[in-house]
């Protein structure tokens, strides 16, 4: 069926790590068999979602949805806390956690309604200022480190970091 509506070949490919074998090893050996121009280009394994250091499980009842979660927090909260850990890492749910997400979002917003407020000051008289060299660099550093993260196995974590560095020059 994937064949049919999406080719032979598929740029990435993921799942749970629970599913790297036999699951995606099965289903790698049954496509090539069937059509040997069969191929993965990237395989991306997640890892699970934990609550309270203990793994999420219907059985214990410690078990929620994404529409459970974004009734009490705004989604962007919770892509944030998702990206604050490596994709291939386990993922260890708190209130805690998404509390601090939360306002982290906050004030990514909150600087960039300052800056706008800032700017819209001056907007309409045509100034033409250059960046500072030492804000300049941090720019530029700081796209340097988001290239080499992303293209190191999605380091989102590193990438993270970096901008929260970024905010904080800004407000300061």
């Amino acid at each position: 069926m994937s064949a049919h509506y999406l080719g032979h070949v598929f740029d990435i490919h993921g799942g749970g790590k629970d599913l790297i074998f036999p699951h995606h090893e099965n289903e790698l050996a049954q496509s090539r068999a069937a059509y040997p121009e069969s191929e993965v280009k990237c395989w991306m394994h997640n890892g699970f979602i934990n609550i309270d250091d203990q793994k999420m499980s219907k059985s214990v009842n410690n078990f929620f949805t994404i529409r459970d979660i974004i009734t009490l927090y705004h989604p962007l909260a919770l892509r944030f806390f998702l990206m604050r850990t490596h994709y291939k890492s386990d993922a260890n749910h708190s209130d805690k956690a998404l509390e601090i997400a939360s306002d982290r979002v906050y004030y990514i917003y909150q600087t960039l309604y300052d800056c706008d407020e800032v700017l819209s000051l001056h907007r309409e008289e045509n100034i033409s200022v250059p960046v500072p060299a030492e804000e300049q660099k941090l720019v530029d550093d700081h796209n340097k480190a988001f290239l080499e993260s992303m293209s190191d196995d999605l380091r989102t974590t590193d990438v993270l970091d970096g901008f929260m560095e970024l905010l904080k020059a800004i407000n300061g």
